[in-house]
Formats: C-alpha cells, sequence, structure tokens
C-alpha cells in the first residue's frame, strides 16, 4: 500500500484532492470486499458472531478492534470508539 500512497501524495497537492483520489482507487477493491462479505454473511448469518456471546456483530466488532489495539500496543483501556 506505501507505493500507491506515495505515489499519490506526490501527484495531489491538496489534503482534499488526495483524499478525494484515494477514495476513487480503493472504492474498486472496498466494493469487492463488501460484496465478498455479504455473501459469506448470507451463506452463515452467525458468521461475524463469537461463541458464547450474546451482543452479535457489535461484540464481534469491539472484540476485533481490542484485539488490533492490543496487537499494535494502541491499548488505550478507554473501550471502542
Amino acid at each position: 500500500m506505501f507505493p500507491v500512497l506515495d505515489h499519490m501524495i506526490g501527484l495531489s497537492p491538496s489534503p482534499t484532492e488526495f483524499a478525494e483520489a484515494l477514495a476513487a482507487c480503493l472504492e474498486p477493491y472496498l466494493d469487492e470486499l463488501y460484496a465478498a462479505l455479504m455473501e459469506q454473511l448470507a451463506a452463515d448469518p452467525a458468521i461475524f458472531h463469537l461463541p458464547g456471546d450474546d451482543t452479535g456483530a457489535a461484540g464481534f466488532m469491539d472484540t476485533w478492534l481490542r484485539t488490533l489495539r492490543e496487537q499494535t500496543g494502541k491499548d488505550t483501556g478507554q473501550g471502542s470508539r
């Protein structure tokens, strides 16, 4: 990802133009990711639920974000936002 972002920074003179270009470049990939996740969700509605956790997808996301923070050393102990 760094080469793409580095190249885009060199081409975009303003933060707004950079953000717009980045969104335009990532849109096809994010659309494909969304489609793949929706297919998986349709095939197995419980895919984003943790076993034994009754909070559903929200609990899954809280756990996922907390794990990411812990892995990057950025866990502030303030919970997810």
